[in-house]
């Protein structure tokens, strides 16, 4: 019976060590959707990035391992001119915003911070009027923004409707987005640019 004890707690022991290392190295999948591209960072890495930079639209999964405490970056970005702030050859303006849903329960929304760094064009009806008077404020990347406090002090992301957002992918109502909320700069239309972060720290939910 000692044996059998001592079998059972080397069993126990093994299966919180393997919980433990899970945690500590957690696969995670997940879907997103960008108007019109990303790159997904998490804790530093590169793990995925939309395929498609313009058209069409398309649903991006992804999956990769990390460790908790888990910060998710997005580099979100609509396609436009970078002197002009224009798309469809400087004859109109577009729009932006970004859902996602990860399998550790993480889902854009509220707690998500953002920081424009390409935003224009700063007079949108002149522009529209006369593409030559057209102006775009870009900022450089903060350094190590993918992992860096300073992100804490960023504004909170923007959350915005699938209405205002109107996703131009077929399907994309049928697909399974949780609690999801589309998320942004302030301006949905002329926030060209924009880097999104969240930490969690633990997985919230199993799926």
């Amino acid at each position: 019976s000692g044996q059998m004890f001592k079998s059972v707690l080397a069993a126990q022991a093994a299966s919180l060590i393997g919980w433990a290392a899970l945690g500590h190295n957690d696969r995670v999948g997940g879907l997103v959707f960008g108007d019109n591209t990303f790159e997904l960072y998490v804790n530093g890495r590169k793990v995925a990035s939309d395929p498609i930079a313009f058209k069409p639209f398309n649903a991006v999964k992804v999956s990769f391992r990390a460790s908790y405490p888990m910060t998710f970056a997005f580099k979100a970005a609509d396609y436009a001119d970078p002197a002009t702030g224009l798309e469809y050859d400087n004859t109109r303006v577009g729009d932006g915003g970004l859902i996602g849903r990860f399998s550790n329960g993480l889902v854009t929304g509220s707690g998500w911070k953002a920081k424009t760094i390409s935003h224009g064009p700063t007079d949108l009806p002149a522009c529209l009027a006369d593409p030559t008077t057209c102006r775009v404020v870009n900022t450089p990347e903060p350094s190590r923004w993918t992992t860096s406090s300073a992100a804490a002090k960023w504004p909170a992301a923007k959350l915005y409707t699938v209405a205002q957002v109107q996703p131009h992918l077929d399907g994309f109502a049928a697909m399974n987005w949780g609690k999801a909320s589309f998320i942004w700069g302030d301006n949905l239309v002329t926030d060209n640019t924009v880097l999104l972060r969240k930490t969690i720290t633990a997985r919230d939910s199993w799926f």
